[in-house]
């Protein structure tokens, strides 16, 4: 409910089929005494959810945008829209749907921060209480299963690709649903479930079928903190030692494997402070390793001034510059690896053939780049 005057906010993401829409119908019909407004937004000409919303649920506190993403195309209508709604007051509760490709944080720093297309204030009308992800639970386990991928029309678009989306979803939020996992053998599903407490320990997590939950799970949960939440990514604590990777015993846990350990799930970092050979890396990079779920840091590269980025999800790839060296910065090499069943010794051993050796920085041809802006 409303907080010294400011309407909370949950955030439902997820992609495309996972069941968000489910979810806030279920929450529409069961609301809890709550008067909630809901902002739906889809990347179509049509805002097929918003309709069905519209007709399942007898509001007049419903909104669509269309034809845009509310992650960056329509932050300043998402803000002016919701900014519409809090004057009207016939609410006191605020739900979003972002579309299937939407990033989680550029959404979440709406509410936080405001954006540059428009002069609203979101912090002295809305609190960001909840950050929710459907995951579709059977998408990710054949996503990321090297032997049974999704057909190719169940890519959202080239720009935002599948893992990434099932990834970036995980990573940042408060509350987690892994729906449809009635489609999920057992002992796939607790994988998955050791899979995604190393990628984000911190949120909640639910198995659901049909997104059917107590509405109290993902409003009013008061969970939401933004540097919490990025601080919590898996990459990132393993990155600061604070994970539970090869290095940690039975003894570490009162003599009992974790549930991470028990499924072969495993982190560790690659550190190097000698330079990447530019066309040996980007060659290993483009052969993923299926026992890869997450891969994410920045590297040396040789001949080059850019830092360059490396973020891995499942079979996509992304690597670019990213800034670049200060003159009194640590140049080096530091990579994150969370997987299953990963085979560490091998991985290193392919990463250190792809360091330059001796005066071999010298040699590499000025033209040669596999990392351009």
């Amino acid at each position: 409910m409303t907080e010294n005057g400011l309407i909370p906010v949950t955030v439902v993401t997820g992609y495309l089929g996972a069941g968000k829409t489910t979810l806030i119908n279920h929450v529409l019909s069961n609301p809890g005494g709550r008067r909630v407004a809901v902002i739906v937004n889809d990347m179509g000409e049509i805002n097929v959810d918003a309709d069905r919303i519209a007709r399942e649920n007898d509001e007049d506190g419903i909104v669509d945008l269309s034809n845009g993403c509310i992650c960056c195309r329509l932050q300043g209508d998402l803000l002016e829209e919701a900014r519409r709604l809090a004057e009207r007051r016939t609410f006191d509760y605020l739900l979003v749907e972002s579309s299937g490709i939407s990033e989680p944080i550029p959404v979440a720093q709406v509410f936080t921060e405001g954006t540059d297309d428009s002069d609203v204030d979101p912090t002295t009308l809305f609190r960001l209480d909840t950050m929710v992800t459907v995951l579709d639970t059977y998408g990710f386990w054949k996503e990321f299963d090297a032997g049974e991928r999704l057909p190719e029309e169940a890519q959202p678009d080239a720009d935002r690709p599948l893992s990434e989306v099932l990834v970036e979803g995980i990573e940042f939020c408060d509350v987690l649903l892994l729906n449809k996992s009635d489609m999920v053998p057992e002992d796939v599903l607790e994988e998955i479930e050791a899979v995604v407490e190393t990628l984000q320990p911190r949120a909640k997590r639910l198995r659901t079928s049909y997104c059917e939950v107590d509405p109290d799970i993902v409003l009013d949960t008061g969970r939401f903190d933004f540097e919490s939440a990025k601080r919590s990514q898996g990459w990132k604590r393993h990155l600061r030692g604070e994970g539970h990777d090869h290095g940690d015993g039975p003894d570490a846990h009162n003599g009992e494997r974790t549930a991470a350990e028990m499924h072969g799930v495993s982190s560790f970092v690659f550190r190097s402070d000698r330079p990447f050979h530019p066309e040996r890396l980007a060659a290993w990079l483009e052969d993923w390793d299926g026992a890869i779920v997450r891969a994410k840091g920045v590297c040396y590269v040789a001949d080059r001034e850019d830092v360059i980025g490396v973020s891995q999800a499942g079979p996509s790839v992304r690597a670019g510059p990213i800034g670049e060296w200060r003159p009194d910065d640590d140049r080096r090499t530091q990579l994150v690896f969370i997987g299953r069943e990963m085979d560490e010794e091998r991985i290193r051993e392919e990463l250190e053939a792809c360091v330059i050796e001796g005066d071999e920085a010298a040699e590499i041809e000025p033209s040669v780049n596999p990392f351009p802006l």
